[in-house]
């Protein structure tokens, strides 16, 4: 199916997400990370953070929630030739416990191109922008997704 046009003029409803502790906890717990300041508000605060405070790619588990407000669904990309080519983030301010965020979704970039096995692909870069409770930037996160022309060739 190819990209439908009318989605990258499309504009994504905001959204909220709480930065709560048992999440941040959680999150860390899974990824492995030792230090204490992910998971002890004590050790936090003696860092000199106001709570814990959540691993860099914390945001990226919240944006398959809602799909009105994720492009990704409404591509029209065959989950069969979408490929996920880069991922992004830029950090501005740490994301600790009790922060409120509100996030937007945007197309940011669109482009076709010949493949080099035939075929063309297409590649969208959708971002994310976060901002606190006063407004201000804190993460910016992209993500590039890629439609191959085919599917892959399964080998037997």
């Amino acid at each position: 199916m190819p990209l439908d046009p009318a989605v990258l003029k499309r504009e994504f409803p905001e959204f909220e997400l709480r930065v709560e502790r048992g999440k941040i906890r959680e999150y860390a717990l899974v990824l492995g990370l030792q230090d204490p300041v992910h998971t002890d508000p004590e050790a936090a605060r003696a860092a000199g953070y106001p709570d814990v405070v959540a691993p860099p790619t914390f945001v990226r588990q919240f944006w398959h929630e809602n799909p009105d407000n994720d492009p990704m669904p409404h591509l029209g990309y065959d989950p069969k030739r979408r490929l996920h080519g880069e991922q992004e983030f830029e950090y501005l301010k740490p994301l600790v416990a009790g922060m409120v965020l509100r996030g937007r979704n945007a197309i940011v970039f669109h482009e076709e191109k010949a493949g080099k096995r035939g075929g063309k692909m297409t590649f969208v870069v959708i971002e994310t922008r976060f901002a606190d409770e006063k407004g201000e930037l804190v993460q910016v996160a992209r993500r590039t997704l890629i439609e191959t022309a085919a599917p892959p060739k399964v080998e037997g």
